[in-house]
């Protein structure tokens, strides 16, 4: 299978832009099928009403631990590259436990929010008497969730790019996968969100556990020269943190509206639908994670080579996206049918939702070019317009469409928000990211 992939990327002439990074594709992409063997169990064995339990928890940790994270995830990698040498490792753990604090003190003041808020309110904002009951204990593992994500990253200073994979697609999910086993042998179906929360327990110890092995293993030396202030760390996470916010609202805010105005089973049968889609943005990642670093290089040195580069790379997306796309349309119902019969109730929106998500990789990797070439600003401000569209037509069409409205509104504003972007960059750079 190695070999296959090896000798089609060479097909394309994508050799020096992939570089030794396909044991990570791999990863990745094993990372994809586990999610989704998880998925299947969850469907297959538990209540629709338990699995939208999960899918509301599962986006709300997402949406606020995004929050929680304050960009620490992507800064430190500024960090590490600042901080490179073997010497100075001593300072990139300094930095590490400045941002770990940082975690620990944005927790405690979001969870303290979320407590503060009556009960009441959620109930009459989502229409039910569950959700407070559910923010509230997501609150309590936002800490251990930012842990999680942070310490994922954290392995990529180190050039430790397949563990940190590792952790990204398959131990950030095992235990869940575990602790569902053991609920079902016990009968014990009502405790799904709560094994799911406990689960990044479990992975921040561990991988705290690990980092702090790679620290004792390292036996770094700290200089007072070289000292990194709370502020300097500020200054690095806070841009960050706005674009993540931007996209953890574009993908998250269709369920809390869906929750609004439906139910906790019409949740698990959307929630299903966007794991699927989930297959093609990872190409689109993987591919924007493998040319980062060349973007950034070739936009100072060599345009024209960034150009070429670009068109290789979306030209790749495409192709595979179109493929993955069309058996993904054409088999709808019978892929959603896997998960359960009740969940084919989602196959229109689940062709919205790929034919919307298909035409955004028509414009390449929009996102990593932005951030790469020092234009977060330009991406914060698409980002915020794309979320007040997104939330206005969710608020318009799902009391009257259900999930298919929420489909609707997602699928536009994934075109909409990219398609700016590449106009912008067009305009202003000359570069053509989209498709030609």
């Amino acid at each position: 299978m190695v070999k296959k992939l090896q000798e089609y990327f060479n097909r394309f002439n994508l050799h020096n832009v992939l570089g030794g990074a396909l044991r990570v594709l791999i990863l990745r992409v094993l990372g994809v099928i586990f999610l989704f063997g998880i998925t299947l169990y969850l469907t297959n064995f538990y209540s629709a009403e338990v699995v939208g339990a999960y899918e509301f928890t599962r986006s709300s940790l997402f949406l606020i631990g995004g929050v929680t994270l304050l960009g620490t995830d992507q800064s430190i990698l500024f960090f590490s590259g600042r901080f490179s040498k073997p010497e100075q490792a001593g300072t990139l753990f300094q930095v590490y436990l400045k941002m770990l604090a940082l975690l620990l003190g944005v927790s405690i003041v979001l969870l303290g929010i979320i407590l503060v808020i009556p009960k009441e309110y959620y109930n009459l904002f989502f229409n039910d008497q569950r959700s407070g009951t559910l923010l509230i204990k997501m609150g309590f593992c936002l800490f251990f969730y930012a842990v999680t994500l942070f310490n994922t990253e954290f392995f990529r200073a180190f050039d430790l790019h397949e563990k940190s994979e590792l952790y990204r697609g398959i131990l950030k999910q095992l235990p869940f996968g575990f602790g569902l086993l053991i609920l079902f042998l016990f009968n014990k179906h009502d405790y799904v969100v709560e094994v799911f929360l406990l689960s990044f327990l479990f992975c921040a110890l561990l991988s705290g556990l690990e980092v702090y092995i790679k620290y004792k293993r390292l036996n770094p030396v700290v200089s007072r020269q070289t000292s990194i202030r709370f502020k300097t760390v500020l200054k690095a996470t806070i841009p960050i943190t706005i674009s993540a916010f931007g996209f953890y609202l574009l993908i998250s805010i269709d369920v809390f509206f869906l929750k609004r105005y439906t139910n906790f089973e019409t949740l698990a049968y959307y929630g299903t639908s966007i794991k699927i889609i989930f297959l093609i943005s990872t190409l689109i990642n993987v591919m924007g994670s493998y040319l980062s670093v060349r973007i950034a290089d070739l936009f100072v040195t060599d345009q024209v080579a960034l150009q070429a580069v670009l068109k290789k790379g979306v030209r790749v997306i495409v192709g595979l996206a179109l493929g993955l796309s069309v058996i993904l349309f054409v088999f709808a119902a019978e892929i959603l049918g896997v998960f359960g019969a009740a969940y084919q109730e989602a196959v229109p929106a689940l062709r919205i939702l790929i034919a919307g998500h298909f035409m955004s990789t028509l414009f390449g990797v929009t996102q990593v070019y932005l951030n790469m070439t020092k234009k977060q600003v330009v991406l914060q401000y698409i980002l915020i317009i794309a979320v007040v569209i997104n939330a206005i037509i969710n608020a318009i069409l799902i009391p009257k469409y259900g999930m298919l409205g929420a489909a609707v509104a997602s699928a536009f504003s994934v075109i909409f928000w990219n398609g700016c972007a590449v106009i912008w960059v067009y305009k202003k750079d000359r570069i053509k990211l989209f498709l030609h």
